[in-house]
């Protein structure tokens, strides 16, 4: 057997490139999906939304833009064959690469100290997973895992009665409470066996099966298919808006458990369901994932914008009073952005009674971290993010006269409430559609809390920008409307 010798400079490179890569080429496996389900689905809102999704991955493709804003923290996976010698500290060598395509790419650094939520400036350090292999070469997959979907996944200890009709159930529940949240219709990955920690990374390995690639198991496969024909069954279709298509595909993964234990993981990816692999075989690096061709734009936002009731900015309780849930509205005029450390920060000023960087009366938020801007740029993609996270600040922003708050996904019912009380709008806007949205932005200005990167406070121009009204002044909230209970 020959040896390959695998020298830490190639790691470093081929990790930038499949970081960049991942983020802006949508897996052919992937695009073909959205195409295919597009024209399965029935509810005609649920197919403009897929034309959106798939303008968006060809706009991606063409520019210097990320498919989403949320370039995520990067999870790799490398297998490591018996004729391979490493030249190289491997960890090192990933993370260098890893923040080199980061930087090259103009992507979010969205990786932070979980105790000091310090963002560490780079994106780094990744999430890695090394094996060895008996199948010869060297193998990298990268899963750049945005957080919107991420945080809805979930790790059961069952019983072992419980079954597959447990496991099943278990899967169910999960997706049904993630809803909106993680930008559907994505992937599903579930992990069933092993350990606790064995479960988890089972569920997240399964992402990196192409869409379509049953397990070798029949029995797995079968499952497959029941997991997929029952989530669909659920009706929360694209971005929650209703519709056949929740997810795309559900892969599932298995390992030998304790005879008293049955674990299951479940890893919810969104629709920009990224990933990249390249294997090297000694002599090249060859990448295996095949890659869309970049199409015309179908005018989807034309077509998103006819069914859409122009709104200025600032609101006035005047045009507010009229909007109800489900109405689609274009935004034109200026917007304040705000994610987490925004909030918390506007919070404490409130508390220490000083001033505030702006005048929150009558003002409209939108819940996003743009990636970077690349040369030419005004912003780079910027689509929401997930706006239950903001929950706990938003009642004392709102008793500050703000109006109109945007992101995706539902709210608490304090929320709802505070929203009422004070005569304000809830509205959604597309999940994962960075690239399709940073075109309605026109200008963007920092305006506070500069060290916060993409938390920072920003002031933005922007032009017929769509979104849905979720939760009217009257208190009715459109996801519920659209599956009661």
């Amino acid at each position: 057997m020959a040896t390959i010798v695998v020298r830490e400079e190639d790691i470093k490179e081929h990790v930038a490139l499949l970081v960049q890569r991942a983020n802006r080429f949508l897996p052919l496996d992937v695009y073909q999906a959205l195409k295919d389900a597009r024209q399965r689905e029935r509810n005609r809102g649920a197919r403009l939304i897929f034309d959106i999704l798939l303008e968006n991955a060809c706009l991606a493709q063409r520019s210097a833009l990320p498919i989403c804003q949320d370039t995520g923290i990067d999870v790799v996976f490398v297998e490591i064959g018996q004729d391979c010698v490493l030249e190289a500290d491997l960890v090192a060598a990933i993370n260098q690469g890893i923040a080199l395509g980061t930087r090259e790419g103009y992507l979010r650094n969205s990786v932070c100290d979980p105790v000091t939520r310090e963002n560490t400036g780079d994106n780094t350090p990744g999430v890695i997973h090394v094996t060895t292999s008996p199948r010869p070469g060297f193998k990298i997959g990268i899963l750049p895992k945005g957080c919107g979907s991420e945080n809805m996944s979930a790790l059961r200890m069952l019983p072992p009665s419980a079954g597959m009709d447990g496991v099943c159930d278990f899967v169910l529940e999960q997706v049904k409470a993630a809803g909106p949240n993680p930008c559907p219709p994505g992937m599903v990955g579930v992990g069933i066996g092993g350990t606790m920690e064995q479960a988890a990374i089972l569920s997240k390995k399964a992402l990196l099966r192409p869409i379509g690639s049953y397990n070798a198991r029949s029995d797995l496969a079968e499952l497959e298919k029941r997991f997929l024909s029952e989530i669909n069954g659920l009706g929360i279709g694209p971005q929650g808006l209703g519709g056949d298509i929740t997810t795309l595909f559900a892969a599932v993964e298995a390992f030998p458990c304790h005879i008293a234990s049955l674990p299951v993981a479940v890893n919810i990816q969104c629709h920009a369901a990224r990933r990249a692999q390249v294997h090297f075989t000694g002599e090249k690096w060859e990448f295996i994932e095949a890659v869309h061709e970049a199409g015309e734009v179908s005018g989807a936002l034309s077509s998103l914008l006819s069914l859409a009731k122009p709104l200025e900015l600032p609101l006035s309780r005047q045009a507010i009073s009229e909007l109800r849930a489900g109405d689609w509205v274009k935004l034109s005029g200026k917007m304040f952005t705000g994610r987490d450390q925004t909030h918390r920060r506007l919070c404490m000023l409130l508390d220490q009674a000083k001033p505030l960087p702006l005048d929150l009366a009558n003002q409209f938020i939108y819940y996003v971290g743009p990636s970077p801007a690349p040369p030419g740029k005004v912003i780079g993609a910027a689509g929401p993010t997930t706006s239950y996270r903001m929950d706990a600040y938003t009642p004392r922003i709102l008793s500050q006269g703000v109006l109109g708050l945007m992101g995706k996904g539902k709210r608490s019912a304090e929320v709802v409430e505070a929203i009422k009380r004070h005569g304000a709008v809830y509205m959604a806007t597309i999940g994962g559609a960075g690239a399709f949205l940073s075109g309605c932005i026109k200008a963007c200005r920092l305006v506070a809390f500069e060290d916060l990167g993409p938390e920072a406070l920003f002031e933005l121009e922007v032009q017929d920008f769509p979104a849905i009204v979720i939760n009217d002044p009257e208190g009715n909230d459109y996801y519920n409307m659209l599956r009661p209970g």
